[in-house]
């Protein structure tokens, strides 16, 4: 006769009985299936082993309804005692009529105490394996779906006492306990899969998941893009014929044994082949994966490739850019030098000068009678006076219009600043303009290239007597100015009573090739910034409050 239990979860039995499978099963058709780890079949396994010793059966076993069409139920964890005639893995339809499958389908206890003594239950095909009285309690996922039973049967007439029916609920709600953990973990999992999962196809690089043989198991959309290739096609292949051109098959080889024996992760820069055949410049990440675990010694690890080919035009593009930049500093001084040969012929006229009178007044006191050798030694002297000032002259010419590079060192500006104007002097006065200068006493060396920086003095000198040349009904002044600037860097400033310029194109003052004179190069102040920059400086222009603008430049102290 069959009696209900305590209210809670059940389990059923197996048997080598006829199995037929059936159409459907109406419940829990939409259960998704949850992988169980071995430890928790281990587990359950020990739970009906006590439970058949405890209460003195043949058999105690765990069954679990198979998704998705639940129409089977399979026995999990079967007692080891020798004679129970339900093996683990012994499967059971859902419409022979079974204990457990009325446990399953009624979601309620039940209890046999001896089947061949009740009529409901002579056809059980439990019956003939011997067992003839059952105990079972269905087993429930966290959200009240079935899934399955836990249950003991005897070859005997059991009645199974109250103290053994609180025993099967217990190991009911171990079971329960264990399944509400695992969904709560595969919940977890699931999500940490999910954003794994997006990160792997949003992550804007190539990402390669390869095994231990170099074989690629799985490809990332960024990886078509780069390379060409459809996952499908990549899939199953050698990350090494795919990607590797001829030339590095044995450095491909080199980096999947790197990974394999390593647990860093290790970077270069190297060259792959895309499916068209052309090669691409790439940064290079492989992340090796631990050994350890069955599950990580599948795979070695990740490939992650970064399309260097935009970096690498880029790197290009400011090479060729420097390289112009010297071009046009170059040109702009060989122009400067040209408008500046009345200054120079001014500066080296005067010595010159010096030097053949003298010369012409040394030769009349040595031969005269008698010679008048102290004033010819006098006269030798300003010969090598006048000697020394075009020899520095030349110097300074050679360094300013020279082509070597940058030295950085520190830098008096107001030393370097008189220096410019001197070589300038003989323009300044036939162009009419009276320079003033205001050089602070107390200024800080800076740091930089001497005579780039007094390049862009004598631009920025070049540009405001041009700025002041159809100038005639007010002086034509300029003052050159230096002060401390913010943060102990240096400013020099250069004010002239010119035309000014257009405040709407002050941003197209600096740009190359931009010129208000009709005959200007259009460089002076592009070279200007692109100096300037390079010392970490900044250089700007504004408009007086009366005719002309000032054109400044800071630069950092040597100080900092």
């Amino acid at each position: 006769m069959a009696e209900s239990c305590v209210k809670s979860n059940p389990r059923c039995g197996r048997a080598s009985l006829p199995k037929r499978a059936t159409e459907a099963a109406p419940f829990n058709s939409s259960l998704t299936e949850l992988a169980i780890p071995p430890d928790v079949f281990q587990k359950w396994q020990r739970i009906v082993d006590l439970l058949a010793d405890i209460v003195h059966v043949p058999s105690a076993v765990v069954t679990k309804l198979e998704p998705p069409c639940c129409t089977h139920y399979r026995i999990v964890a079967s007692s080891s005692s020798m004679a129970n005639p339900f093996p683990v893995d012994d499967t059971f339809a859902m419409d022979i009529g079974t204990f457990c499958e009325t446990v399953i389908k009624n979601r309620e206890p039940l209890l046999v105490p001896n089947a061949l003594d009740d009529e409901k239950w002579t056809g059980a095909p439990e019956i003939r394996t011997g067992m003839i009285s059952y105990l079972g309690f269905p087993v429930l996922w966290p959200d009240g779906r079935v899934f399955g039973t836990i249950c003991v049967l005897d070859d005997k007439a059991n009645p199974y006492s109250k103290v053994y029916q609180e025993l099967l609920v217990l190991c009911r709600d171990v079971l329960q306990d264990d399944l509400k953990t695992l969904e709560r973990l595969g919940n977890e999992l699931e999500n940490q899969r999910e954003h794994l999962s997006q990160l792997f196809a949003r992550v804007p690089e190539a990402v390669i998941k390869i095994d231990r043989d170099g074989v690629i198991t799985r490809v990332n959309p960024e990886f078509t893009k780069i390379f060409g290739y459809t996952a499908d096609e990549a899939i199953g292949q050698e990350i090494k014929g795919l990607l590797a051109p001829d030339d590095l098959q044995d450095e491909v080889e080199g980096f999947v044994h790197r990974m394999i024996q390593t647990v860093d992760a290790f970077a270069v820069e190297t060259v792959r082949r895309r499916k068209d055949g052309t090669r691409v410049p790439v940064s290079l990440t492989c992340v090796p994966v631990p050994s350890t675990g069955s599950a990580s010694a599948e795979y070695a690890g990740y490939v992650i490739y970064r399309d260097m080919t935009e970096s690498k035009r880029l790197q290009d593009a400011q090479r060729r850019n420097h390289e112009l930049q010297l071009v046009f500093a170059h040109a702009n001084r060989g122009a400067t030098l040209s408008q500046l040969s009345a200054s120079i012929a001014h500066e080296l006229n005067q010595p010159l000068t010096g030097i053949i009178a003298n010369c012409g007044s040394c030769l009349r006191m040595l031969t005269s009678a008698p010679q008048n050798v102290d004033g010819a030694r006098e006269a030798v002297r300003r010969i090598m006076r006048d000697g020394y000032r075009a020899s520095e002259v030349i110097k300074r010419l050679r360094a300013l219009f020279s082509n070597k590079a940058a030295t950085f060192e520190p830098v008096d500006l107001n030393e370097a600043t008189r220096e410019v104007i001197a070589l300038s002097l003989g323009e300044l006065e036939t162009s009419g303009v009276v320079v003033e200068t205001e050089l602070a006493q107390d200024l800080h060396l800076v740091t930089g290239d001497r005579i780039q920086l007094q390049q862009v003095v004598l631009n920025l000198l070049r540009n405001a007597m041009d700025a002041m040349s159809t100038v005639d009904d007010r002086p034509r002044k300029l003052l050159i100015r230096t002060e401390r600037d913010e943060g102990d860097s240096v400013r020099l400033s250069v004010k002239d009573a010119g035309i000014g310029f257009d405040p709407n194109k002050a941003d197209k003052l600096f740009e190359p090739f931009y010129s208000t004179k009709s005959d200007g190069m259009g460089v002076g102040l592009a070279v200007s910034r692109s100096i300037i920059r390079n010392h970490d400086g900044r250089l700007w222009a504004v408009l007086n409050d009366g005719p002309g603008a000032t054109f400044s430049f800071s630069v950092s102290s040597h100080a900092t």
